[in-house]
Parts: structure tokens; sequence; C-alpha cells
């Protein structure tokens, strides 16, 4: 069966052992998370506030870590009615940075962003479509939960939070 052999071929069993101290700054989400989802306007209101999931799993012989976020829109979970995306994160031992390309799967929105480790957490930095940069971070990290944020700079040299998600680990059953 070619589908089936396809999702072999993505998906590892963990992470590549010659990468596996490096994968660790990702590599501490795997599995699957609830979530808080919150995105505010320009204005700084509450524009979506709805639960989601977050899944976090190794792929491509442990060399890189696939997400996907997903969180209901209008009220619904269905497929085609939620909000999806995906990133794919890649360790890069020589620099000890990640690279990391998001796609929203219903907004068609690409980015590409580099992260590393900081005191407080993860830092994630890019740029968003129209150019502006963008800093999204990890931070309030334990094993069972984490808080992540998202922020973008306006034309004036202003960040400004545009997402913000609390995470609690969905324990295995």
């Amino acid at each position: 069966m070619i589908d089936g052999y396809a999702l072999t071929e993505l998906h590892a069993q963990g992470p590549h052992p010659d990468l596996e101290p490096g994968l660790s700054l990702f590599g501490q989400f795997i599995g699957t998370w609830t979530l808080r989802v919150r995105f505010f306007d320009a204005a700084g209101e509450v524009s979506v506030d709805e639960s989601g999931t977050w899944s976090f799993g190794w792929v491509l012989d442990g060399r890189a870590i696939q997400d996907v976020l997903t969180y209901p829109r209008a009220g619904s979970a269905h497929p085609g009615e939620r909000g999806i995306g995906t990133s794919l994160r890649h360790y890069d031992a020589t620099t000890e940075t990640w690279s990391v390309f998001w796609l929203g799967a219903v907004s068609g929105t690409r980015i590409f962003l580099t992260a590393k480790a900081t005191d407080e957490g993860i830092r994630l930095e890019g740029r968003d479509v129209d150019g502006s940069p963008l800093n999204w971070a990890f931070t309030d990290i334990t094993p069972d939960s984490f808080h992540w944020q998202g922020r973008i700079q306006d034309p004036e040299g202003t960040w400004r939070l545009e997402q913000d998600m609390l995470a609690r680990r969905i324990k295995d059953h």
C-alpha cells in the first residue's frame, strides 16, 4: 500500500541518536496538548477564544519534528471548518539552531523562522507574509504545560501580541 508506506517513512520512533541532545529543545513537546487559543486584533481586543489541540511527533528518521495545530472556527471542529496548520522543525547541529516552517492550511500562510533556546524558553524569529518581523516564544515550560505567544512588529516598531496559547499535556492512557 503506497499510502501506508509513505506514512511509515514519514513517522519516526524517536530522535536520531546522533542529534539527540540538540533535538531535546523541541523534543520535549512530543505528544498531544490541549490548548486555550486566543487571537488578538490590531486594537488588542480578543478576536478568537477557543480550545484547541497541538500534537508533536518525530519524523524523517528522527531528524525533524512535525506538529499539527487545530482549533475550531465558528464553533465547528469538522475538517474544512476548523483552523489547522503544521510546522516542520529541523535542527542544525552545526549552528545549534532550528529552522521552522509553518503552513496555515486554511489561510495558506507560509512562514519561515529560526529558533533557539533562551533563558526564558524558546524564541522563534522570522517575518510575516507582509514582511513584518515576528517573534514567537515558548515560555513557562514544564513537562505538563507551556505558554506560547506570537508577536508582530508594526511599522512604527511596536511589538503587538497577535496570539496567545496555554497548553496542557494530554497524558497517555
